[in-house]
């Protein structure tokens, strides 16, 4: 509620938000500019040991870090725009992008001439314009994945299937062989969850969940059928019981069943592969292609895309626009930063720096990386598009029906019916 209403005064402070902050040079004089970000601690220090080096090499620059986790963070930003005092530099999310875009809060970046827009992939870029205009740049890219935790599926004596073109009625029969192999231990898979889950669903069957152009255009069959494929797998035990399931949704990465090895696969972003591979105590994990195809039906297009795991933007109220484009070009596209980073924020989204710095990842990072490429070189279909302002919420509203459907308490039918209406509602509301 208070990110909402902050946004409403800010898009009321029209002299503020969206002028023109002077020209595109660097200033000769010592100058601060303000860097927010939301992160855990190692983030925190990993950024800071980035700032230091871009100080360094840029001593007329002092940059002031901020940072919250991503709960306050929101909130916290959106208080500081309307108070007319934002940071410079600011970490975006594709849930927020166009709600802060759509009020002229942040700068367009298309002609700055301290940001090397063509290292990046068009379709990338893309993913950061708002009606035309690019408001932020890719700094980390991921792709969703299915990760395969092929230890256990070791211990169990189990070989997974051909993943290049196998369907989703093959993959619901493995996950309950896993399931039956375990003596009931081990779940073979866990249901699609979340909005990018629903995407790559979508697209396998030519729909998709927003258009470029703000609208939810999903269709009410392809969001029963992704509800529907979830409930075949509970009731032929191939993932954990719905009260299972329900408890699962609110776990930490760490206690997840994917990392604690009670299920064997699971939808995750590639950027993640580390992560849970660390929880699980050193199990070893792959990333193959989803499954596609309707149950009965030949595999179909697969439906991947890239997504920015996150941004960097600059507020349209800098008093330092140029400095703060050289901060953003330098966190994104600079091979010692890259070094120093690492995948803490996803996968490097510059390609070249992301080879450049591939023998420095660990295992999992440069198994990332490898699959996110292969995504890249075969994805079709347009960019992914930026949840439309009014749509912040989709994740929540998404689990809530999901939860309705699962536990009988709706048909999946009249639930997509109802999800779309209400965020077609709510984006007709903010626009």
């Amino acid at each position: 509620m208070l990110v909402a209403a902050a946004l409403t005064v800010l898009s009321l402070t029209g002299c503020a938000v969206g002028r023109e902050t002077g020209a595109d040079r660097l200033s000769r004089d010592r100058v601060t500019i303000r860097l927010n970000w939301w992160g855990a601690e190692e983030r925190q220090k990993l950024t800071a040991d980035a700032v230091r080096l871009f100080e360094k090499k840029h001593p007329r620059i002092h940059v002031q870090m901020e940072y919250s986790d991503w709960t306050g963070y929101w909130d916290r930003l959106a208080t500081m725009s309307a108070a007319g005092d934002p940071p410079d530099v600011i970490q975006m999310d594709a849930l927020y992008l166009s709600a802060y875009a759509d009020r002229g809060a942040l700068l367009d970046l298309g002609k700055s001439k301290f940001l090397d827009r063509g290292r990046l992939p068009a379709k990338l870029l893309d993913t950061g314009r708002y009606e035309g205009k690019l408001y932020a740049v890719p700094n980390a890219v991921t792709a969703p994945g299915l990760a395969v935790n092929t230890t256990l599926l070791d211990k169990l004596g189990l070989k997974l299937p051909d993943a290049k073109s196998w369907t989703w009625s093959e993959y619901e029969a493995f996950a309950a062989k896993v399931n039956r192999v375990s003596g009931g231990k081990v779940a073979g898979a866990l249901p699609l969850t979340g909005a990018s889950a629903l995407e790559l669903f979508a697209r396998q069957r030519g729909d998709r969940l927003f258009s470029n152009d703000g609208h939810i255009v999903l269709r009410p069959e392809t969001l029963t059928a992704f509800w529907d494929e979830a409930d075949r797998l509970i009731k032929s035990k191939a993932t954990l019981s719905r009260s299972q399931l329900a408890d699962a949704a609110v776990l930490p990465l760490d206690q997840s069943p994917l990392a604690t090895g009670k299920t064997a696969t699971s939808v995750i972003f590639a950027s993640q592969l580390a992560a849970y591979a660390a929880a699980s105590g050193g199990d070893e994990f792959i990333l193959v292609d989803l499954p596609s195809g309707a149950k009965g039906e030949p595999a179909a297009e697969s439906g991947q895309f890239i997504k920015p795991a996150m941004y960097w933007s600059i507020s349209a109220q800098t008093q330092h626009p140029a400095e703060s484009a050289l901060l953003v070009n330098f966190l994104t596209g600079d091979k010692q930063t890259a070094r120093i980073l690492g995948a803490e924020r996803g996968l490097p989204a510059v390609p070249a720096v992301r080879a450049q710095v591939a023998d420095s990842l660990s295992s999992e990072d440069r198994r990332a990386a490898e699959f996110v490429e292969s995504i890249e070189n075969k994805a079709k279909g347009p960019a992914l598009a930026i949840a439309p302002t009014g749509a912040n919420d989709v994740e929540a509203s998404l689990t809530r029906y999901g939860q309705e459907v699962m536990f009988g308490r709706v048909n999946a039918k009249d639930a997509a019916r109802a999800f779309i209406k209400e965020m077609a509602d709510k984006i007709y509301s903010a626009g």
